[in-house]
């Protein structure tokens, strides 16, 4: 709803352009501004819940300012104070006095500025000068005074004005708005009030997100509370209008709807809201509204019964219809973190919780983590020697007590709601797992905050607005008993990838994860290059790791294969490619929707190892071939390029030092190739075939067929065939460590084992009933060269041909080497990888209970196809004494 149609002066008494603001005495006082802190607010010490009321527009007083007499304003704001609400929102800039008067009665002021929004703006220089300078002037009279809560520097601009322009270009003057607030009044936050209609807009310096939402089904408002907190990312949100008429609806379901809308707005984690409105005395377009009745009280200022019931749940806020909460075990493991454990620890101390317990497990520590935790007598302390991140995990659960058992990093500060909303949003959505955000300190030094804005940070990924595919270990809860029952974590992950692991193997099992946008840590970033780097290197090993047990969730240059969305620090900096936005026809749509995706767009490929590696090699070419050099440089430079444009749209604070951005840059260039060389290197060297015993396995049980598959047959007269088989061949793989994917869902293959670092094993299964308890089943494998074999053999094959053509034969011997090398390695590796693959099948099938079928040797290759009785053509005469 637009509260106001056109655009209002500033009301007499507004102040002079260089006046500031500038409250009594008694409005001072001990009462502080509002500033933003993480997804939250805080006023003073104190976290600050937003409990609003919008206030007028009124009929113009004696003095033409578009509010009541002063006398009967400050008896408004002790009625509003004693309903509990703490902001009033008005829409256009009030006299100082009102401040004041809002001062003394312990309530904020949030401003909207009224300009020319309705109309084409760009298309007058004189339109947008006017704007520029009503936000200036309300910033400098009113955004420096403690009252003024924040500035909206614009309300809903229409969305076929933003359609019209496009609005990447309203996006970059609604930032120029907001520069121009902070360059009046850098301590007044400022925000632009947007609504569903143009979802997609996103200026950047926003304090918070607000957002003007009428949905009066809860079915509907949820999932799209939850939408909006993934646009709001970091920031706060706050709902910027609600309401709802009591003359068409009447006032005991205005009351019911009000108290549903607040308790929805709090436990889904916003910073507040704004009911519309304080009473139905408004006025608007000239005239007073006659046929709305919003408002919580009535013309006279009587109140509504919807008055009582949001006095009553604005008490309880943010704990407001909460279900009764279980007990956590909360689990920090920590090696060698002494430097910010104290701080961990505190924090958790101080979380507002009923019933929780906390267990640092020290994984064999060499500082002074002991000494920290004597501190603490009230924390379980488990030493261990040191065994890695995902056994001291595991030693947590095991040792917990609760139901529920969350974790959290010794880098990590806990919000002091942090266990309140993420297990009220887990017994909310009903899932098995839970994670949350993870924030950057404001307090974290320049080169921490460089970090931050650099790719390869921790994040989640969300396959819809509600349900993760993957949560970030340092905030995130499981149910206990499904954890230990999956096994827990596995404990070859010492250092990182055990929270990418756990999240897939829980899917896998067919549970679920959700995530508590409000459940928020605050996560200390590298705080130097040197620890970045490392950071990025443990990374890409541990990537490697988990491709070893999910290959199927993986691309082919060895990155995850996300369905879900990333968000968070692992999405900053990542040159996605433009999000889609369906606008309906006419872009008529109330709710436009944001597609976004994990689609790169061209500019990440000059930062990836493979482009570095393609220019190198055209640099060695081009001794045949001069210009190929000047392709290779200009590939580099094309290179610089796109970190350069990464680090201008970094979203580093203005107030940042001058080498931040160029930092940022080489960031952007360090990490794909510091990333992908240390997962390559750990996948060349650790994808080895494990060794299976061949003696027991005559050699004519296996066929080879077309399209170079191999097959072995197996009988049962017990019901057997290839469910037991597979689980056979899955237990064998294991128990010989033979890393592979075990649990694809999405495939036309059933089984896919590695075979070392060049080879990828497909295997297909098929029963036959045949009557009875009679089963025939066939087992069906092949080898397939994974692409970086098939890149590396056309690349050198590329270059013995070039230097070939080029009569640079003596420089051609040193490729053809190489070629001639790798050719046996791919050869020696096709033989194991069929030994091995042979010899697991067969033991897995005298596993399973089965019974082999021998196949005739004078069998061919591949027979041309014939037409057959279908008892002959499906079965071995062999099978079943046949």
């Amino acid at each position: 709803m637009r509260a106001i149609e056109g655009v209002m002066q500033p009301p007499v008494g507004y102040g002079g352009d260089r006046a500031p603001a500038r409250a009594s005495a008694a409005a001072q006082g001990n009462f502080q501004r509002i500033r933003s802190n993480g997804k939250f607010f805080q006023h003073g010490s104190d976290k600050w819940y937003l409990k609003g009321l919008t206030y007028g527009p009124f009929a113009p007083n004696d003095h033409g300012e578009f509010l009541p007499p002063r006398h009967s304003v400050s008896r408004d704001f002790a009625q509003i104070g004693s309903f509990e609400a703490n902001c009033i929102r008005l829409y256009h800039p009030p006299p100082i006095w009102l401040l004041d008067e809002a001062a003394l009665a312990g309530l904020h002021v949030f401003v909207d500025v009224p300009w020319q929004k309705h109309r084409c703006f760009f298309e007058d220089w004189d339109a947008r000068r006017e704007a520029l300078d009503r936000v200036r002037t309300t910033a400098r009279t009113l955004g420096n005074h403690p009252a003024t809560f924040a500035i909206s520097v614009a309300n809903e601009i229409p969305a076929d004005i933003v359609r019209f322009y496009g609005a990447s270009r309203i996006e970059r003057f609604i930032g120029e708005l907001i520069d121009a607030a902070k360059q009046e009044a850098p301590q007044c936050l400022a925000t632009y009030s947007n609504y569903p209609s143009t979802e997609y807009l996103t200026p950047r310096g926003l304090d918070f997100l607000c957002f003007n939402v009428y949905l009066e089904e809860q079915a509907k408002l949820c999932p799209y509370l939850d939408r909006l907190q993934h646009i709001a990312g970091p920031l706060p949100l706050v709902l910027g209008e609600f309401g709802l008429d009591a003359i068409r609806h009447g006032e005991r379901a205005q009351a019911d709807l009000l108290t549903a809308h607040v308790g929805a707005v709090f436990r889904h984690g916003l910073a507040g809201s704004f009911v519309f409105s304080y009473t139905d005395d408004w006025f608007t377009g000239g005239h007073r509204i006659e046929n709305w009745a919003f408002g919580i009280t009535e013309r006279e200022r009587n109140p509504k019964p919807a008055a009582t019931a949001l006095q009553q749940i604005w008490t309880r806020v943010p704990k407001v219809n909460g279900p009764p909460l279980p007990k956590v075990s909360v689990v920090v493991c920590s090696y060698n973190g002494d430097a910010t454990l104290e701080e961990c620890l505190r924090s958790l101390q101080s979380l507002d919780y009923p019933s929780y317990e906390v267990i640092l497990v020290d994984d064999g520590s060499t500082d002074t983590t002991p000494q920290i935790a004597k501190r603490f007598p009230w924390v379980r302390y488990i030493h261990q020697e040191n065994r890695g991140l995902s056994f001291a995990r595991n030693v947590g659960a095991q040792a917990a007590t609760g139901s529920i058992v969350a974790y959290t990093d010794s880098d990590c500060v806990a919000d002091a709601n942090w266990l309140h909303y993420l297990i009220s949003a887990m017994i909310d959505q009903q899932v098995d797992a839970i994670g949350g955000p993870n924030v950057p300190p404001p307090s974290d030094g320049w080169i921490a905050q460089c970090v931050a804005a650099s790719p390869g940070g921790p994040s989640h990924v969300m396959l819809d607005d509600r349900f993760a595919e993957h949560i970030p270990g340092c905030n995130m809860a499981f149910d206990r008993r499904k954890l230990l029952d999956l096994g827990g974590f596995d404990a070859q992950f010492r250092v990182a990838g055990d929270d990418v692991d756990i999240c897939w193997r829980f899917l896998d099992g067919g549970m679920t994860i959700g995530y508590a946008p409000a459940a928020l840590v605050w996560h200390h970033r590298r705080s130097t290059v040197g620890a970045y780097l490392r950071q990025q290197k443990g990374y890409g090993r541990s990537e490697a790791m988990v491709y070893f047990k999910h290959p199927a969730r993986f691309n082919a240059a060895g990155q995850a294969r996300w369905n879900g969305v990333i968000y968070g620090d692992g999405a900053v900096g990542l040159p996605l490619a433009p999000q889609k936005t369906w606008h309906g026809r006419f872009g008529s749509g109330l709710f436009q929707v944001i597609y976004r995706h994990n689609q790169y767009s061209l500019w990440s490929w000059p930062t990836l190892l493979e482009w570095h590696i393609a220019a190198a090699v055209l640099l060695a070419l081009a001794p045949t071939f001069k210009p190929l050099a000047v392709l290779s440089a200009g590939m580099w430079i094309l290179s610089l390029v796109a970190a350069a444009r990464s680090a201008v749209r970094a979203p580093l604070p203005k107030a940042a030092p001058r080498w931040c951005r160029p930092l940022v840059m080489m960031l952007h260039l360090l990490q794909p190739i510091v990333r992908s060389w240390h997962r390559y290197k750990l996948r060349v060297s650790c994808g080895g075939i494990p060794a299976v015993a061949t003696t027991d396995l005559p050699l004519q049980q296996v066929k080879r067929v077309a399209g170079g598959w191999r097959d072995m047959y197996w009988r049962s007269i017990e019901g057997r065939g290839r469910h037991q088989l597979l689980e056979a061949l899955v237990a064998a793989a294991k128990s010989l460590k033979w890393p592979g994917e075990f649990q694809a869902q999405w495939e036309a293959w059933d089984l896919m084992l590695l075979g070392g670092p060049w080879h990828k094993i497909q295997i297909r299964t098929a029963s036959e009933e045949l009557g009875g308890a009679k089963f025939f089943t066939r087992v069906r494998w092949r080898l397939r060269m994974t692409r970086p074999a098939r890149i590396i053999l056309a690349v050198l094959s590329l270059l013995v041909i070039a230097m070939a053509l080029d009569n640079h034969l003596r420089i051609m011997l040193v490729p053809l080497g190489v070629l001639s090398l790798f050719s046996a390695a791919l050869l020696q590796s096709r033989r194991n990888c069929s030994r091995s693959v042979s010899a697991l099948v067969w033991k897995a099938g005298a596993d399973a209970g089965l019974e082999p079928v021998g196949v005739r040797e004078s069998a061919p290759a591949a027979e041309p196809a014939r037409v057959v009785p279908s008892a002959a053509r499906t079965v071995p005469a062999e099978a079943f004494g046949g």
